[in-house]
């Protein structure tokens, strides 16, 4: 494999780092997502605003097409025995989380006790899945935190190849003992495909252990957590400790609206066509964009970082 960085040239800048296969043919095609200076997304990049060279030699861009890869994110909310205190701030911040999204991003609600378990179906009906937040409860039961994990990605894989968004899967759970009928291998065999498959898992645990309310005592050492942050860093994700239930009410809006800002930049990148003067191993590229003030990012197949 050939990497490389794609190279900043002054006021431009697209910054990557990406994977080619040895020989590349003399059609190459690179994906873009660019920002103006307000970051906001680009929703009119031109054949003229790509440039593309190699060992200095510009290369002719023939082709800048709209692409779309939208975020679908999936909720999976620790309903367990020691849940009770926290159902609250589960409510209140879970609803943030929904209300900072825009309304086009479907959304799935599962509640992991006494075993994963569908409350609300693929949806973007926004008061549906807000009922859904509103009206599970809590079990008599420990949670099953890594299963959830597993079943995750084992419905991803029986997916239709050609279905193409970036998965999302947001686990919040409490730090209590989980129930588990996964064994470690079938746990990262899980954590594995869904790196393959682009998908990112965030998470967040709350300790349930009483005491200085500044501190995770021991929160980052238990099962849900040891899984969570094997999952969160393979799959560039993002993963909390919190040391009172409490925090989740203003905690989830934030990530709502970093979750909001990711799905705006998926929508809205485009396919850029070059036609190489030569085939073979990329020799030295380079990409720019010349439109004054815009930033980017370049992937080979629209699944941002």
């Amino acid at each position: 494999m050939t990497r490389f960085t794609v190279s900043v040239a002054a006021a431009f800048v697209v910054s990557a780092v990406v994977c080619l296969s040895a020989q590349t043919p003399r059609v190459f095609q690179f994906v873009v997502s660019a920002s103006d200076a307000t970051g906001a997304p680009v929703a009119d990049l031109r054949s003229e605003d790509v440039l593309m060279s190699e060992n200095g030699v510009r290369q002719q861009v023939v082709k800048v097409e709209a692409l779309a890869i939208p975020m679908k994110l999936t909720i999976a909310v620790d309903n367990g025995l020691d849940s009770g205190d926290a159902l609250a701030h589960y409510r209140a911040g879970l609803t943030g989380l929904v209300e900072a999204l825009p309304r086009d991003v479907e959304i799935t609600l599962i509640t992991t006790a006494p075993q994963p378990r569908m409350v609300v179906k693929p949806s973007t009906n926004r008061t549906q899945i807000l009922r859904g937040v509103n009206g599970f409860a809590t079990e008599q039961a420990r949670p099953r935190f890594s299963d959830t994990l597993v079943e995750y990605s084992e419905r991803l894989q029986h997916e239709p190849n050609d279905l193409r968004y970036l998965p999302v899967l947001l686990m919040v759970s409490t730090a209590g003992v989980e129930t588990r009928s996964d064994q470690p291998k079938e746990i990262e065999r899980a954590v594995a495909y869904l790196v393959a498959r682009h998908a990112k898992v965030n998470a967040i645990v709350v300790t349930t252990r009483l005491g200085n309310a500044t501190r995770t005592p021991g929160v980052d050492s238990t099962e849900q957590s040891i899984v969570a942050l094997l999952a969160t860093k393979a799959t560039s994700g993002r993963y909390e400790g919190l040391a009172a239930s409490s925090r989740l009410a203003t905690l989830l809006p934030e990530w709502g609206r970093d979750l909001a800002a990711l799905h705006a930049r998926q929508i809205k990148q485009f396919r850029v066509t070059v036609e190489r003067s030569r085939g073979g191993d990329l020799q030295s590229p380079r990409i720019e964009l010349a439109r004054p003030g815009l930033t980017g990012a370049v992937t080979l197949d629209g699944y941002l970082p």
